[in-house]
């Protein structure tokens, strides 16, 4: 067995410094009180580099040369905050029961492993990374991103009493909740998040991101700051501060990065204080196109051919969050033209479409959908945008509009296509009315994309063959599932829609002339061409754009 070296022997033997460089960096050490590594660092005489590379030979550790651009939250929150930054080690990867760790501390290896084991029950993996990289990585994801003003709250008010007189100025002032809440918004836009939920639990208060449609923790922060951080956040939304038994919506605006954010804000009374979610919109989104919404080629040439109709009501379907705004301006961007006027009723207007009349909803004075579509007829409209049909007046003027020369879009929440007739019958709506005025539905959900770096090929499923080789017969059907990386923990980066786009054919409508059952509404739709939100997520699968487990997760297999 091979005697243990000192670093400084390694740093010789390996060439880096010379025995007389060693020899009086380390009486400096012994009398300034420093590592022998950091003094030869910041006297130039080795890099940081240098230092992990002498550490791996040294314990017999592997050395990384980077970390993962963004680590799963989960991986981040296995171990302890107070851990990672005591014992300077950073999870970076989980598989299966094996959980990586990387560290510049490797003197103290064995009892980080003994520790994390112990807390985890997972085994451990240590590497050695550069100082440098472990300082600049561990303040990008817990102080810049999350964490910043977090250590220090002794000058917010103790008590609710306090907070609840707290004036708008002097909420201004507190600039560790100012920190606090510009971080938490800032990392929201760096992670990539569409939500941040603001979450109070009996002690604590989480913060989530929903990032590419799975939410994740990203930290906590003390109960007691609770009051001061919504207030925060509502005065940035314009919400009544004095106002904490009843739920508010409100809306803010700001810059990062040069780009545009619009935040809708929702506030909701808890048993643990109020609930905060932000809704992130990226203004940049307000000018997208339909080719960018990740629609096959089949489901796009049938959308166009909707949206292109002179008059009737298109409708779009799905479960909150899964893109039908922006399916919506997507369209609007797609007909707009300077010869038609254009006017949309949304509740709230989620994204500003330039050459657009847009029109907020506000039922406390009772401006409702209804009463504006009232009001939009006599504006001598040729299209008009719903942004959702919620009960029966509002089904009824949307549908009679559409059969006097006008082109509405709307959306309902139905589970799929054909069932939008069935919902709008249910809503006391006449079906010779619904068979005439609808020209068609589009039903849509989001599922996650692989990401073509790590994926990996494997052997596809039968039900996959069998549904790969109706759509495609002279296709040999491929399919692939996410893999790890180290730069892509997660295998999977952003997210692409999978649709099904009925169009009402003369046998639909029959159907819904005799109010036919919602199975023969879908078989007919699927003789008249529709393919089920399954078979274009198979679609997807077979051209390595997501996996199996994914569009599964979302639609069932019919």
């Amino acid at each position: 067995m091979s005697s243990f070296r000192r670093i400084g022997e390694i740093l010789v033997s390996k060439g880096y410094i010379t025995p007389e460089i060693l020899t009086r960096s380390l009486e400096i050490a012994k009398a300034i009180k420093k590592p022998l590594g950091r003094v030869l660092v910041e006297n130039h005489f080795v890099t940081w580099n240098d230092i992990a590379d002498a550490l791996s030979t040294q314990f017999g550790l592997k050395k990384l040369e980077e970390l993962p651009a963004n680590i799963p939250f989960d991986v981040i929150n296995s171990i302890p905050h107070n851990l990672i930054k005591s014992y300077r080690i950073i999870p970076y990867k989980k598989i299966g029961n094996t959980l990586y760790v990387a560290t510049d501390n490797a003197v103290n290896y064995t009892q980080i492993m003994r520790e994390i084991r112990f807390i985890t029950s997972m085994k451990v993996e240590v590497a050695i990374v550069p100082t440098d990289l472990f300082d600049s990585f561990y303040k990008s994801i817990f102080e810049s991103q999350i964490d910043t003003g977090l250590p220090t709250f002794e000058d917010l008010p103790q008590s609710e009493e306090e907070e609840e007189e707290t004036t708008e100025d002097e909420e201004a002032e507190e600039a560790p909740v100012v920190r606090l809440v510009k971080a938490i918004i800032e990392g929201g836009i760096v992670q990539g998040a569409s939500d941040i939920h603001v979450e109070p639990t009996r002690n604590l208060v989480n913060v989530r991101y929903r990032v590419d449609g799975i939410l994740r923790k990203v930290t906590t922060y003390p109960k007691k700051t609770h009051s001061s951080i919504v207030s925060r956040i509502k005065i940035m939304s314009g919400l009544d501060i004095s106002e904490k038994r009843l739920p508010q919506d409100g809306k803010f605006f700001m810059k990062y990065n040069g780009e545009q954010y619009d935040f809708r804000v929702s506030t909701m009374p808890t048993v643990y204080q109020e609930k905060i979610v932000m809704r992130i919109l990226r203004v940049a989104a307000s000018q997208q196109s339909i080719s960018d919404l990740g629609f096959s080629e089949y489901n796009t040439n049938r959308f166009l051919e909707l949206v292109h109709y002179p008059y009737g009501i298109i409708l779009l379907t799905g479960p909150t969050g899964s893109g039908k705004s922006t399916t919506l301006v997507a369209a609007i961007n797609e007909i707009k033209d300077v010869t038609k006027n254009i006017v949309t009723v949304e509740d709230p207007v989620e994204y500003n479409i330039d050459g657009v009349n847009q029109c907020q909803v506000n039922s406390e004075i009772g401006l409702t959908y209804a009463r504006f579509l009232r009001s939009i007829l006599r504006q001598d409209p040729n299209i008009i945008m719903i942004g959702e049909i919620r009960d029966r007046e509002t089904a009824q003027l949307a549908l009679e509009a559409s059969m006097t020369g006008h082109l509405v879009f709307s959306t309902l929440h139905t589970n799929d296509a054909p069932s939008a007739i069935s919902r709008l019958v249910n809503l006391g709506l006449d079906p010779h009315m619904i068979g005439v005025s609808l020209i068609g539905v589009v039903g849509q959900r989001l599922v996650r994309k692989l990401c073509d770096e790590c994926k990996r090929e494997v052997t596809p499923r039968k039900e996959i063959v069998e549904v790969a080789k109706r759509l495609y017969p002279d296709l040999k059907p491929k399919m692939y599932e996410a893999g790890q990386s180290p730069s892509c923990p997660s295998g999977y980066k952003g997210r692409t829609a999978i649709n099904e786009v009925m169009i009402v054919t003369p046998e639909v409508r029959k159907l819904t002339y005799r109010g036919a059952s919602n199975a023969e509404l879908r078989e007919a739709a699927r003789r008249g061409g529709m393919r089920t939100l399954f078979e274009d997520g198979v679609d997807k699968i077979v051209r390595g754009i997501t996996s199996y487990n994914e569009v599964t997760r979302v639609v069932r297999n019919e």
